[in-house]
């Protein structure tokens, strides 16, 4: 008869192997777990518009490190969009040094690209002149349509800043508006007086500034918004052919 030392131990053997196969399963459902988080958090930058073609999971920590000293109020007023596919650096040839960088960084990308708000306020100006002078016919109605398109281009060709775009716009619209204003009353002989007292005069240019330029941020906004969907289905497109 053998001896039971001569079976070999199989029961500290299989508990061994349930161990691995355990261990083997958690692992699996922790990497399928994080591979559906990754699926729903790239769908919806997708839906967004913010998932670009060239998207690749391990660039996307460079891609999205802040620009050092970007940070502040107007980097919360103004964030800066998602950068579309290929397109240069908006901020080639930006010296980052010196005092008050995100100041001079908003007043380089302005001058790198006037013509996506300064021509686009002028556009503003005029749909605004046509808006308040013809209110209730067609053309103050077109007047508007032309006021708040003009505000949507200067955020689409403004994609570095989009609302940063629109807001300078509509700065451009309403200092042509008030120019406009005061030499109309000029010519008619008004004098300064009328207007009131310095200070009552810039609270009465602040009241009726203030919308037009919550209305230029926010169309701004939506323009660099319907750039970077269009973007995003065109890529889609290209992807599918």
């Amino acid at each position: 008869m053998v001896a039971p030392a001569a079976y070999p131990d199989v029961t500290g053997g299989l508990s061994a192997v349930a161990a691995t196969i355990r261990r083997m399963s958690t692992r699996s459902d922790e990497e399928r777990a994080r591979s559906r988080a990754e699926a729903r958090r790239r769908a919806r930058l997708a839906a967004r518009g913010e998932l670009s073609e060239t998207d690749d999971p391990a660039s996307e920590p460079a891609a999205t490190e802040p620009r050092p000293g970007g940070g502040g109020l107007l980097s919360r007023l103004f964030p800066p969009a998602p950068p579309l596919p290929d397109r240069p650096d908006p901020l080639a040839g930006f010296d980052g040094s010196g005092p008050m960088r995100p100041v001079r960084e908003r007043l380089f990308l302005l001058r790198s690209n006037p013509l996506a708000w300064v021509a686009t306020g002028i556009i503003a100006f005029v749909g605004s002149v046509a808006s308040n002078f013809y209110r209730e016919g067609l053309l103050g109605l077109l007047g508007t349509f032309l006021l708040f398109g003009a505000f949507i281009a200067a955020g689409w060709y403004g994609w570095q800043r989009p609302s940063l775009f629109g807001t300078a716009a509509a700065v451009v619209s309403f200092v042509l508006v008030s120019a406009l204003i005061i030499w109309t009353f000029s010519a008619r002989g008004v004098g300064p007086e009328t207007f009131g007292t310095p200070g009552e005069l810039a609270l009465q240019l602040f009241v009726e500034g203030a919308p037009l330029v919550a209305l230029g941020f926010l169309g701004g906004w939506y323009g660099g918004y319907l750039r970077r969907r269009q973007t995003q289905l065109s890529a889609q497109v290209r992807r599918r052919r």
